[in-house]
């Protein structure tokens, strides 16, 4: 048997061998921009090899693979291959028809097909299919994009993509099954994803999405582990296309579970240092009690507070590793927080996706980690926060990745989704003080994705015009100084309270850099000419004798601490700022001002944020000057709700002209509500409390100014509502404290500035 099956073999071989041919040279045909070297190089023939069929097969997938041929001969005829070739084509152009919704340049960076790159059908198909997704994504279920192309000379094509973009899909209708503690209003609350209403006409959020409901599914988890809820889960998350395709019903099932609280909290050191006579009282560093509900962020931020102190006391590698034991009959959870000596993990790389316009490098400046540092977890959740401060981004998710093969190197990948950071404003709008107003501008957050910052901007109302036009480069030199210059030009009308008008301007410049993460110094050089004008004939003397030019030289800075959670919307932390400035090297005016704020935030619930501000000023003239009124302080209006801009202070007994101060304090207790509205609709309500002190002016004359030196304070409540044209507040404020001769003002409305 086994001589049958040698014979047989050998008979095969002597087959194969009998179908080979030797190889003495190889023939390359249909190249036009290719170097025939391309091929040979590929095909890797040596010439005297014997060549079989199987060959010629195999170097015909080889040619096929590369993407550079639609079609590929390989024979052997006398010893000589023959490889016949046709060229696909190179794309000349790539453009898109029928696309309203999507810009060009939004679609050039879905698609591999470029100018000069290699067309095949298969790429022009990839593309399309990545196209729809594209389209998908922004709620258009219904698109549809055919690839064409127009062939040109020297086998060249332009590509053309057929855009159908079809109607908006929306989201119609989102139930919830198994929620019992929490409504579906409340749990709809928590999603990004909305149902279709006719004030969503600004946002995307009411379209289907799929990655964007997989996240949904992560907020209602966090939502119930902030509330207690240690067993929630969510069973089925479900998208229901209806039978006319003109929307989607989601349905989402949860199991929510009981609601735990805390058992007495523990932490355990394994670290030498940390033992015996070392032992450190940690508990400080505990953001829970025992008996409280369960708050997976408390859990959060202990752990945050753990790994800083240890990280600050030299251990960049401490672990805080949190351990849950679970007491279902008694529904509390213990939580042991252990703290060991972690592996040595270092930073490998930071890799940033979706930052198609901003560039890497104002993403990476913001990191409080670089590659090559210690891992430090802490050190990440802060670099996170810095860059969605950028306000660049919609998303930013952070996430640690193992390098394959090395345990002491970790790869963090960065996902952004850029969102507009440039607008072109226009806008009407009324202030209970500037009266009718109209504003237009022009300013751009990140322009060219640089980060700098230009703005120009215009004003115009009833009692002011402004002009203002500036650059800020956040990051000077490449390194992290704040430098910025503004030229600006106003002309304001004090005729109401003080029979005066003004006219400034200047430029300024000024540089900032941060001693640490929180606490910042901003200097400042200022240059400005101010006129006092058009003083009525039976303004104050007091007035009077202020009329005309004035050159202000003036230096200043501020130092600022910044520890809100959030500077965008910040609901608990605090935030403090000195400010002076002093006047006087060069002009003609010459004084010293000093300013401080300080504001604090305390979350209530969830939604309801109180806040307690303080501010206060004090500017003496310098060199026997006394202060010219346009640098005094006036209070009212938005500084003391309830009284109009200059109503209280200093006034002359005879033409009521208000004087302003030279020094004031003030402070402000608001709380801010929800009022059961959408939360994307911005509209929030407020109720508040403001009180103020204001100083007499220079040159005080009791036989010719009243001035009282008593609190002022007043009450009030209102609405906040953060439309797509600004922020605008309505406030409805009556003096508690006041006294004779104050001008007072119940109803402020302010609407279209700073938008």
């Amino acid at each position: 048997m086994k001589k049958i099956i040698g014979l047989l073999l050998m008979s095969s071989a002597l087959a194969t061998q009998a179908g080979a041919e030797v190889l003495r040279s190889v023939s390359v045909n249909g190249t036009q921009r290719f170097e025939n070297a391309t091929i040979l190089n590929e095909l890797n023939f040596r010439s005297g090899q014997n060549i079989t069929a199987a060959d010629l097969d195999s170097a015909t997938k080889k040619l096929f693979a590369t993407g550079l041929y639609s079609d590929v001969s390989v024979k052997m005829k006398n010893g000589v291959m023959m490889v016949d070739v046709v060229e696909n084509p190179t794309v000349y152009d790539v453009y898109f028809e029928g696309n309203d919704r999507l810009d060009d340049d939004v679609l050039k960076t879905e698609v591999e097909l470029k100018p000069r790159s290699v067309y095949t059908q298969r790429k022009a198909q990839a593309d399309a299919d990545r196209l729809l997704d594209v389209y998908k994504r922004n709620g258009r279920f219904g698109a549809t994009v055919t690839p064409k192309i127009i062939k040109k000379e020297q086998n060249r094509v332009d590509v053309i993509f057929e855009i159908d973009e079809g109607d908006k899909t929306y989201i119609e209708k989102i139930n919830f099954i198994g929620n019992h503690e929490y409504s579906a209003d409340d749990l709809k609350d928590v999603m990004i994803t909305k149902e279709n209403a006719w004030y969503r006409f600004f946002t995307s959020t009411d379209t289907y999405d799929p990655d964007r409901l997989n996240y949904d599914q992560e907020m209602l988890r966090r939502f119930y582990l902030k509330h207690g809820y240690v067993d929630f889960e969510v069973k089925n998350a479900v998208a229901e296309l209806l039978s006319d395709k003109s929307g989607f019903v989601l349905t989402i099932e949860v199991d929510e579970g009981k609601r735990y609280k805390f058992a007495q909290p523990e932490i355990r050191v394994s670290l030498p240092e940390y033992q015996g006579r070392n032992k450190k009282d940690l508990t400080r560093f505990l953001e829970f009690k025992k008996g409280e509900r369960f708050n997976s962020e408390l859990i959060d931020k202990t752990i945050e507070n753990l790994t800083d102190e240890f990280a600050n006391a030299g251990y960049a590698f401490a672990e805080v590793i949190p351990d849950f034991y679970k007491d279902e009959k008694n529904q509390t959870v213990r939580v042991v927080f252990r703290v060991q000596e972690g592996e040595k993990v270092f930073v490998n790389k930071i890799n940033i996706h979706g930052n198609s316009r901003t560039k890497d490098k104002v993403i990476r400046r913001e990191f409080r980690i670089k590659e090559g540092d210690a891992f430090n977890a802490a050190k990440l959740r802060r670099s996170k926060q810095k860059v969605e401060d950028l306000d660049y981004f919609d998303k930013v998710d952070f996430k640690t990745v193992p390098v394959y093969g090395d345990r002491s190197k970790t790869n963090v990948d960065v996902n952004v989704s850029e969102k507009s950071t440039g607008a072109f404003n226009i806008g009407i709008g009324w202030s209970s003080y500037d009266g009718l107003l109209f504003e237009t501008g022009i300013v751009e957050r990140n322009i060219l994705g640089t980060g700098n910052i230009v703005n120009l901007n215009a004003m115009l109302s009833q009692r002011e015009t402004q002009y203002t036009a500036g650059f800020t480069n956040p990051y000077f030199m490449d390194k992290p100084l704040l430098a910025g210059v503004e030229i600006f030009k106003t002309t304001r009308d004090n005729g109401d309270y003080s029979s005066y008008s003004y006219d400034t301007i200047g430029t300024s410049a000024r540089l900032g850099w941060d001693y640490t993460d929180r606490l910042r110094q901003t200097v400042r050089y200022t240059l400005r000419q101010d006129d006092v004008t058009d003083i009525d004939e039976d303004a104050s003397m007091y007035i009077k004798e202020q009329k005309g030019k004035t050159t202000v030289s003036m230096i200043g800075q501020v130092l600022s601490y910044d520890r809100r959670d959030s500077r965008i919307n910040p609901t608990e932390g605090y935030y403090l700022s000195l400010g002076a400035d002093i006047a006087g090297l060069g002009g003609d005016t010459k004084f010293f001002r000093i300013n401080v704020t300080g504001i604090q935030y305390f979350p209530i619930t969830d939604d309801v944020v109180m806040s307690i501000r303080g501010d206060g000023g004090h500017i003496w003239g310098l060199g026997g000057e006394d202060v010219r009124i346009n640098n005094r302080y006036f209070l009212g209006d938005a500084s003391l709700r309830g009284f109009e801009y200059g109503g209280i202070g200093a006034r002359d007994k005879y033409t009521d002209d208000s004087l302003g101060g030279n020094w004031y304090v003030s402070a402000s207790t608001e709380v801010v509500f929800p009022l059961g509205l959408p939360k994307e609709l911005g509209i929030k309500g407020k109720v508040f409390s403001d009180a103020g002190y204001i100083g007499k002016p220079d040159g005080f004359d009791a036989e010719m100014m009243d001035y009282k030196n008593s609190l002022r304070a007043s009450v009030g409540t209102g609405i906040l509502w953060q439309s797509p044209m600004g922020m605008i507040n309505l406030d409805f404020a009556a003096p508690v404290l006041k006294e004779t001769g104050d001008k007072t003002q119940v109803f402020r409305l302010n609407f279209g500035k700073g938008f």
